[in-house]
């Protein structure tokens, strides 16, 4: 009659799949059986059952509603693997077409143990020589449905996770986010626009705009939000934050003159003021003071050389570095130093940077997985691995105050929350294609914490293809922020906080 896999829970155990309900019933051929199901059939439904019952061999219909217990029927309610809306669709994935087995996502990579944890429910009934059900024999019934409460529990709030969901529609078509917890690493919430429903993913698969794509998953130009991996490296040279460099409008290494995004030039700075004005030229010649190794060296301790395992089976794409040896030529280190050239990473490395901002050095590789639950509903938890430390609390408190100089002084001003203010980084990446207007593609990006002070999460916002510096990443970060704040101010109210 049914099968149930294991459920999906968030972070407070509330179920992300099988948590809407209908009924099944398992009919035999009896007038007052076919009497009690009819009023719930539509013409369709009703013809298809009858064509069923001719041959008088039992059929199994849904229901939206229960009925009373007539004879000749046996109801079920059951568990619907996906609702009319589905949290995080790109994060917990689909089913094949016989809804047994995983194809993306959490159902593919914990495939095995939904499945080894789901439940069924059957009716065996006594039949004739020709399959006919005995009328007058006792029909067995076996419900083990209850057993698919087993299951694992992700990281993911479902409350964090509806707030990043809306604030990315309400400013981006296609792009993702990413919320963290900068402490343990878990991964809060993760969106993904263009978006789809699990229950209907074949009217998505022609579209030329891929909304079956994990985009928090997928590599990206980075641009500028990468100048607090230059900053870190320059932080642990011992470079003071006093060091001047003159910017005019662009820089020429040999032959290969790198601009500014402000053509006319930022004149003098320093390494606070470049930083807060995102000047291309300043952070060239920071690096070049610095030298490639240890940029290349702070690049492999934020995890910029490798893919983030999320949990067994489910990892992202692997960042693109360049080469130690590539990082040689000057002109590399100056790509390099605002975030160009072939370097490459996730939204989930974006966040994952800002998070070791946020944790004083420490790198804290971040995760999906809480762990697994039991058909009781008990959660064993799993054991988070060590944080390795990129660089030191120094340094990381140095970055936090210049991430919060570019949110209150600088090109961030539009990231600013209502309350408890925020410290990030722009970024607008060039990606050297073009689209259809034959127009330069560019990345926008938002990488930053919240709030303020003793800050809770870090985040991370790609706008596809958007211009401007900030772009539409920037109020994406603010909208977040203010429904965090809202979420906690309501915790407190239910003394949850």
């Amino acid at each position: 009659v049914a099968n149930a896999r294991g459920t999906i829970y968030d972070s407070r155990l509330r179920p992300l799949v099988n948590s809407d309900m209908e009924y099944r019933a398992s009919v035999t051929a009896v007038p007052e059986a076919i009497a009690a199901i009819s009023p719930q059939l539509d013409e369709a439904a009703l013809r298809e059952l009858t064509e069923r019952l001719q041959g008088n061999r039992p059929a199994v219909v849904v229901l939206d509603k229960p009925i009373s217990p007539t004879n000749g029927v046996e109801l079920f309610r059951v568990s619907k693997r996906y609702g009319s809306y589905t949290l995080s669709p790109h994060l917990l994935g689909y089913l094949d077409g016989d809804g047994l087995h995983g194809v993306t996502g959490i159902e593919l990579a914990f495939d095995d143990y939904l499945n080894e944890h789901g439940g069924k429910a059957t009716v065996t009934y006594k039949v004739d020589a020709a399959g006919r059900p005995l009328q007058g024999e006792r029909t067995v019934i076996s419900n083990t449905l209850d057993e698919a409460q087993a299951g694992v529990a992700l990281t993911l709030d479902s409350d964090i996770q509806r707030i990043t969901e809306a604030a990315l529609k309400e400013h981006v078509s296609q792009g993702a986010a990413v919320v963290m917890d900068p402490y343990t690493g878990a991964i809060l919430s993760m969106a993904s626009l263009p978006d789809f429903q699990p229950y209907n993913v074949a009217d998505k698969l022609e579209r030329t705009d891929s909304p079956l794509l994990n985009r928090a998953l997928c590599n990206y130009n980075l641009g500028s939000v990468f100048k607090i991996v230059s900053t870190a490296t320059a932080l642990e040279q011992r470079i003071p934050l006093t060091t001047m460099f003159s910017c005019q409008g662009g820089y020429t290494i040999g032959t290969l003159t790198l601009h500014c995004h402000n053509r006319l030039g930022h004149g003098t700075l320093d390494m606070m003021d470049a930083f807060a004005e995102s000047c291309n030229p300043y952070f060239m010649q920071l690096m070049l003071q610095a030298g490639g190794s240890s940029l290349y060296r702070m690049s492999t301790l934020f995890g910029f050389d490798r893919a983030i395992i999320l949990a067994e089976g489910f990892k992202t794409a692997r960042a693109v570095l360049p080469s130690e040896e590539e990082l040689f030529s000057p002109a590399a280190v100056a790509n390099l130093s605002f975030g160009q050239g072939s370097l490459l990473a996730t939204p989930v490395h974006v966040a994952q940077m800002v998070a070791a901002v946020v944790n004083g050095g420490k790198n804290q590789r971040p995760n999906i997985l809480k762990g697994y639950v039991d058909k009781e509903g008990n959660l064993t938890e799993q054991a988070l691995s060590p944080a390795q430390t990129a660089f030191s609390e120094q340094t990381a408190a140095t970055l936090r105050d210049m991430m919060i100089n570019v949110v209150e002084n600088g090109t961030g001003n539009t990231a600013r929350p209502d309350n408890g203010g925020a410290g990030g980084k722009t970024g607008t990446a060039v990606t050297g294609m073009l689209n259809e207007a034959g127009k330069s593609v560019v990345q926008s990006w938002f990488a930053g914490f919240y709030p303020a002070e003793n800050p809770r999460y870090a985040v991370a916002v790609l706008a596809e293809d958007s211009g401007g510096t900030g772009g539409k990443s920037s109020p994406v970060f603010r909208d977040i922020c203010n429904e965090l704040y809202k979420l906690g101010q309501t915790a407190e109210g239910q003394g949850t906080a």
